[in-house]
């Protein structure tokens, strides 16, 4: 069953600047919870294509661009060489719109589908989709703390964030 987990919050930036920092693929580290650095698959740095590898603790996975949005957002596939990562058919998307007021709406969204069929609704429902669901808010609000601030929030900044959302 495909499953998508979004969160969105308000950025206090115009669009435009906005997408001048999403479109650096070279820098999810700097805004990513858990992220610790990111390293680029060839030259290629914007649009469909583009591809590179994110580390973690304990994992590396690939991320390539599968859509591209001048202006607007992307979509990437998430995976290992060729096989699905950390879950079947997963990608992130990241879009932003402008807001009356002049500052940028951000929406972040994981999608995937579980495996083990009837089972794997059994698991997924109360187990893992919570997690994607913290997981990807975590990811939204430490955007907007990077994008207004500058600075890589600390697992402290998260915190905070999650209290005043």
């Amino acid at each position: 069953m495909a499953r998508e987990a979004t969160h969105q919050v308000i950025i206090d930036i115009p669009t435009d600047k906005a997408w001048q920092i999403m479109q650096d693929l070279t820098a999810p580290h700097k805004y990513v919870p858990g992220l610790l650095k990111t390293e680029m698959h060839g030259e290629q740095r914007q649009g469909v294509g583009t591809s590179r590898r994110v580390f973690k603790k304990m994992m590396a996975l690939d991320e390539t661009v599968t859509e591209w949005k001048e202006g607007e957002g992307f979509t990437l596939r998430l995976h290992d060489g060729e096989k699905d990562k950390p879950l079947p058919k997963a990608f992130f998307r990241y879009s932003i719109a402008p807001t009356d007021d002049g500052k940028t709406l951000f929406t972040a969204t994981m999608g995937y589908t579980f495996w083990l069929g009837a089972l794997g609704q059994l698991i997924d429902g109360p187990i893992v989709f919570p997690i994607v669901k913290g997981e990807i808010r975590d990811v939204a609000l430490a955007v907007k703390h990077y994008y207004e601030t500058g600075l890589t929030p600390t697992p402290a900044d998260i915190k905070r964030l999650r209290q005043a959302a």
